[in-house]
């Protein structure tokens, strides 16, 4: 039932994201203009660790319920067999109680960490025809109502498709194999704050939402040869 319900919760997201896909606008409203430096707010910000350790405890309880699963195999009675989770082979305790973090290679926890790993400024360029957030060690480029195909956090490639949804800048990304992740970027009500949505569809766990708050400085980004993803 878990599986047939997601497949539907995933169809159904599909459908919707490809409706907001299509009405993407090339250009801002009038009057919105979420260009210039921020800094991140850890305060008013989803707690990166939080999310994780949530995802973890979901891991391993989904592994236990796969490790208890009765099989059947022909010619034999029903068997209490351990079914590793994908990925793994095996997720025991070692001879130390410590077991293999379950989010090692889960796309949906690099998703999270990948956004982590971008620091705490932000640099937007907004102009016409294009949109760059400039992490100063990483670097987005957007073309406004275009589709394109990018390399995704999971390694593999995938479309992805951006630009204006009301007031706010709107990235969807879909990969072959990791999660649909649907970023919504804008202003607060009083202009004060940058608010960065980030909903990482329902995959080998449930669906995660992670927001991460800016507020505006004075501060420039540390330098490095930045990475364009």
């Amino acid at each position: 039932m878990r599986t047939t319900v997601g497949y539907l919760v995933s169809a159904v997201a599909a459908a919707a994201l490809g409706g907001c896909a299509t009405s993407l606008a090339p250009e801002a409203p009038a009057g919105v203009d979420l260009a210039g430096p921020w800094k991140l707010d850890h305060g008013a910000s989803d707690d990166p660790q939080k999310l994780l350790t949530k995802m973890r405890t979901e891991a391993f309880h989904l592994m236990g319920q796969r490790q208890a699963m009765p099989v059947v195999r022909p010619g034999q009675g029903r068997q209490e067999l351990p079914i590793p989770a994908p990925g793994q082979e095996d997720y025991s305790p070692d001879a130390h109680g410590h077991r293999p973090d379950p989010l090692l290679r889960s796309p949906m926890a690099r998703v999270i960490l990948t956004s982590v790993a971008r620091g705490d400024y932000l640099a937007i360029r907004q102009r016409e025809g294009e949109v760059v957030f400039d992490y100063g060690v990483a670097r987005r480029s957007f073309t406004p109502g275009a589709h394109s195909v990018v390399s995704t956090v999971d390694g593999s490639v995938g479309d992805q498709t951006s630009g204006w949804k009301g007031r706010e800048y709107l990235i969807v990304q879909k990969g072959e194999m990791g999660p649909e992740v649907t970023e919504r970027v804008g202003l607060s009500g009083d202009g004060r704050q940058l608010i960065d949505k980030v909903h990482i569809g329902a995959a080998e766990l449930s669906a995660v939402d992670f927001t991460r708050v800016y507020n505006r400085t004075n501060e420039a980004a540390p330098r490095q040869l930045p990475v364009s993803d």
